[in-house]
């Protein structure tokens, strides 16, 4: 006991010890008249072209010419980094133009041996740190704060341009020994144009949090607590923890909250409150401190340090809530993660050992019932296990039970997924001797994109190849998606390129996410059109991706990078997430594959893989009696000729999923039969009058009626003079693809009131009945535009029950706007609720066209019945 307390103390008196050693502000240069260091002795001289001026919106600032004006700082060792340390450099810049050459922001030892700064490289990138560290292209005529900031621990660099992530790579050592310049770097002819101010450079990572606060302090100092010890969302593995912090600039004491839960500590309630204090450290987990029990195994702890000057009249300035955890007592970190995709066949599984466990236990197989049911497993003392050569497309659960005398913690059933055969490759094209300039004339040329000159596979999505001129190139390839959430690519081609995706596995639905104007660098990645607005994508499935690009002379090449779950910084697409678009099995379902929101009677298509005959459908609302089914079950539906890829599902239940399978068949060759995927859609909690989403682009024979097109079944006045409307796009897609409210069409709607009333009607099938299910509303989805004309919207059912929204100038409402119309407003007209057989949006006043009408044009989607 006595022993215990002994070690108890000296562990607290060496670590409060290291907790007042605080890492600091190394050197400030606020540049508002002189190139003085604010905190030591790190003074500055003016060079060349240097001078400082007054701008509007920052004072007094630093003025380089470009040509060899800069600050010149001596050499000191508190400046020498190495690529081991941490540190933080920041600075506002005022960057005049883009001149095509090196430009430095500081430098540090840039032409005497290793050296850090911050650049704007000769294509135009911000670049932090050093060569590792490009970023998005800079912006010009505009104050832009950036910051680079290595984390020595983790062994990484990350760049913030106005407080956001720009980029992340590798570290940067630093240990020169030349002067530190600002606006300029060394010898090298690397001079900025335009202004800096407020330059910084800190011993430590600030968090991004901490760059924010300082960038908005105006100079004024970071009155808030930071540094955390442990670290914000670090884990702890020890069930006591001596918790330190950075004071703020102003602070004279520290209240202190600490709890496992979060709220208290969020909202400063009593019980979370630990007290007022000078000291920047607190201990936790003893006798005598805070949870003096302990702290517990696979809990999370917040903490929170407000800063108090009762001198000042901001104080207390809230500090952020921090966490850290205790790892559990069962196994965790499991590697592959679970939920993985696309795991190579020889795996070896790994997990992090629970806390205190002395033994492992492993179960591993193909049903997540066996796995989680299993017991007396054989005990193993490795945190891996090898299971052996497994099956390609299949999904594998397992379980590590961990063994910590006498008791064992049962581990949760994680699953995994191998990869499928096939990956690792993509397809690009070229047809050479295409004299045009312009990437739309290559997209009209009669050999495109039919009869390439050069057809070749690539093990990346991206095509570096010989020097010619006059040509088109094409990639194209399956997307196999590592995990569920939002992803961003980028597009980099000499010359004109663009990026095309699906967001289903149909190639009919891509749609230009990004495009390059003119050319870019090898590996130069852009900020602007160049990149692609963040695109929500599901784990495990599959996308059609292509890129297109024209290549008039010079330097040839095209790549597709990505950054989103399971892809953590951005690269070049793998080739271990592509498959040639050669689509042997069914692919294109409509519904799209987990679509919501489908009508209780819907048709279900698809495509046709390339060497099928016919199709045997398969479908039911019990996902694994699908993927298991064969002719002899009851989800299976018959087979269905080539060309005949439908399947009338009938009529399904309010509120409920269904799943689907089509497997392509040809006896003619031994692959077959090509099994598909088990697609799954959900029926709404309403009543589907349209969605929009089964309008194609087929367009019928000659002298034939049209099918299926969206103006096929909303009648619009084309053809007429007393009727202004035209629904949908005279050229293929005709239904709206960009401008929708869910689902991948609505319905533009073009008017012309001159004269004329505007009415499309469509001829009803299902729902006629609008009592049933008790559906007592109409909800329709409409988006107009503040350039129309004003007008009137109405509804009418049957032709005469007419209702009109309630703003006389609905069609200048902005956004998609939700118009919900009681159906008893339709009963004073006489019209029959249980055999509607038509519904008409209209513009203007029905029946009363006046000679001074507009024009405009409006969008609708989603028209539903509610109960």
């Amino acid at each position: 006991m006595c022993g215990k307390l002994i070690c108890l103390v000296s562990s607290v008196l060496v670590l409060s010890c290291f907790s007042s050693v605080s890492a600091d502000l190394v050197a400030y240069w606020p540049l508002n008249g002189d190139a003085s260091d604010m905190v030591g002795s790190h003074h500055g001289t003016l060079v060349g072209g240097a001078s400082f001026v007054s701008d509007t919106s920052r004072g007094i600032v630093l003025s380089v010419d470009g040509a060899n004006g800069h600050v010149e700082v001596p050499h000191d060792d508190d400046m020498v980094f190495s690529s081991s340390d941490s540190y933080t450099i920041m600075a506002w810049v005022y960057l005049e133009a883009l001149p095509g050459s090196w430009q430095t922001v500081v430098a540090k030892s840039r032409d005497q041996g290793s050296h850090y700064g911050i650049w704007i490289t000769d294509s135009g990138e911000w670049m932090g740190g050093g060569w590792e560290n490009r970023g998005n292209r800079a912006t010009t005529q505009i104050w832009v704060h950036i910051a680079y900031v290595q984390d020595g621990d983790a062994g990484s660099g990350t760049t913030y341009i106005d407080g956001a992530v720009d980029w992340s790579g590798g570290p940067r050592d630093g240990t020169g020994a030349g002067d530190f310049w600002i606006g300029g770097a060394g010898s090298v002819t690397e001079f900025l144009r335009g202004m800096i101010d407020e330059v910084r450079i800190y011993n430590h990572a600030l968090t991004q949090g901490e760059i924010q606060s300082v960038m908005l302090s105006g100079g004024q100092g970071y009155p808030f607590a930071s540094g955390p010890e442990p670290q914000d969302g670090a884990l702890h593995a020890d069930t006591w923890a001596n918790l330190s912090w950075r004071a703020g600039d102003f602070s004279v004491s520290h209240d202190v909250y600490f709890s496992d839960n979060f709220d208290d500590v969020n909202d400063g309630a009593a019980n979370a409150f630990i007290g007022n204090q000078t000291d920047t450290f607190l201990v936790a987990g003893f006798p005598g401190f805070p949870f003096p029990e302990g702290l517990a195994p696979g809990t999370t702890y917040y903490w929170r340090i407000d800063e108090v000057n009762d001198s000042e009249p901001n104080s207390p300035w809230t500090g952020d809530v921090w966490s850290f955890w205790i790892p559990p007592k069962t196994a965790y970190d499991a590697v592959p993660a679970d939920g993985s995709q696309f795991v190579q066949p020889d795996v070896t599984l790994e997990w992090t050992s629970g806390f205190g466990a002395k033994l492992h236990t492993v179960y591993f197989g193909e049903s997540f019932d066996d796995v989680n049911n299993a017991t007396a497993g054989a005990a193993q003392t490795t945190t891996s296990f090898a299971p052996g050569a497994l099956e390609l497309s299949r999904t594998y659960y397992w379980r590590v039970d961990e063994f910590d005398p006498p008791f064992t913690h049962k581990g949760d059933v994680w699953s995994f997924t191998t990869t499928l055969p096939g990956l690792g490759k993509a397809v690009a094209e070229r047809w050479e001797n295409i004299t045009t300039t312009d990437i739309n004339t290559l997209k009209t040329n009669p050999r495109f994109p039919n009869n390439p000159d050069v057809t070749e596979e690539v093990t990346e999505f991206a095509w570096d190849g010989p020097d010619l001129s006059d040509y088109g190139g094409r990639i194209t390839a399956w997307l196999h998606v590592p995990g569920t959430g939002e992803f961003t690519f980028w597009l980099n081609s000499d010359d004109q390129g663009e990026l095309w995706l699906s967001t289903d596995d149909d190639p009919g639905n891509a749609r230009l996410i990004a495009q390059e104007s003119s050319w870019s660098d090898l590996n130069s990645w852009g900020s602007g059109e160049e990149r692609s607005d963040p695109i929500p994508l599901i784990g495990g499935e599959k996308y059609y991706i292509e890129a297109l690009w024209k290549e008039g002379g010079g330097g040839d090449h095209c790549q597709v990078a990505w950054q989103g779950p399971g892809v953590p910084q951005r690269t070049v697409i793998a080739g271990a997430n592509l498959s040639p678009f050669e689509p042997m099995s069914a692919y294109g379902a409509k519904p799209s594959n987990r679509a919501t929101a489908v009508t209780l009677m819907p048709i279900l298509t698809w495509k046709a893989g390339l060497g099928a005959a016919w199709h045997e459908v398969y479908f039911g609302s019990d996902q694994q009696a699908v993927a298991d089914a064969t002719k002899t079950s009851p989800e299976y539906k018959g087979s269905r000729q080539l060309g005949s890829e439908g399947l009338d599902a009938g009529r399904l239940s309010w509120d409920s999923t269904y799943y689907w399978r089509v497997d392509e068949v040809n006896d003619a060759n031994p692959d077959s039969p090509w099994t598909g995927a088990v697609w799954s859609f959900a029926t709404g909690a309403f009543l589907v009058v349209d969605d929009f989403e089964s309008y194609d682009d087929i367009d019928p024979a000659p002298g034939e009626p049209g099918l299926n097109r969206i103006f096929d079944k909303w009648i619009d006045g084309f053809g007429t003079l007393t009727n202004g409307a035209l629904v949908g796009n005279d050229l293929p897609p005709y239904a709206e693809r960009t401008i929708v409210h869910s689902g991948a069409q609505s319905m533009n709607y073009a008017y012309d009131n001159a004269g004329k009333t505007s009415e499309a009607t469509l001829t009803l099938v299902w729902p006629r009945d609008w009592t049933e299910e008790g559906v007592t509303k109409l909800s329709l989805w409409m988006n107009g535009s503040a350039a129309n004309a004003a007008d009137r919207v109405y509804v009418a059912l049957s032709g005469t029950a007419v209702i009109y929204h309630d703003d006389p100038s609905a069609t200048q409402i902005e956004g998609w706007t939700e118009w919900v119309i009681d159906l008893s407003a339709f009963g004073g007209f006489g019209v029959n609720l249980t055999n509607v057989d038509s519904i008409t949006i209209g513009i203007g006043t029905q029946n009363a066209p006046v000679a001074t009408g507009g024009t405009g044009v409006m969008y609708f989607d989603d028209i539903r019945l509610y109960r």
